[in-house]
């Protein structure tokens, strides 16, 4: 593993890291910086289909507030020169289990979210 890989995986980790404390916190802004701004999210709710733009996020993490317990794991799954992927694990999200994958993308030698894929687990 070269140096440039190590860098890369350090800093896709500190974008999902944003993401990850924006959750926590209960805060969109927290996490807006590790994310493209056209990024879009997919994935099913309690109440059907979740799909569209990253702002459905943002107004969900707004409106939910802070989830204090939140534990988290994330797994870097792959880089290849300025695509990644990686798993997140997220357990009490608000009395709730995801596991999410993201697809980042290195713009101008940042890392991005492009975007979000998740399943809640019942």
């Amino acid at each position: 593993m070269s140096k440039t890989i190590i860098k890369d995986h350090d800093q896709i980790i500190e974008a999902i890291n944003k993401y990850v404390e924006g959750v926590t916190t209960g805060k969109s802004d927290v996490m807006k910086a590790a994310f493209h701004k056209d990024a879009i999210m997919y994935g099913f709710e309690v109440d059907g289909l979740v799909e569209g733009s990253i702002q459905n996020l943002y107004d969900f993490v707004d409106q939910a507030g802070p989830a204090k317990n939140l534990q988290a794991r994330i797994d870097v799954l792959d880089i290849d020169g300025t695509v990644a992927s990686a798993r997140i694990a997220l357990e009490n999200a608000h009395d709730a289990e995801y596991t999410d994958f993201h697809q980042l993308l290195k713009i101008d030698g940042e890392w991005k979210i492009i975007s979000k894929l998740f399943h809640r687990h019942s």
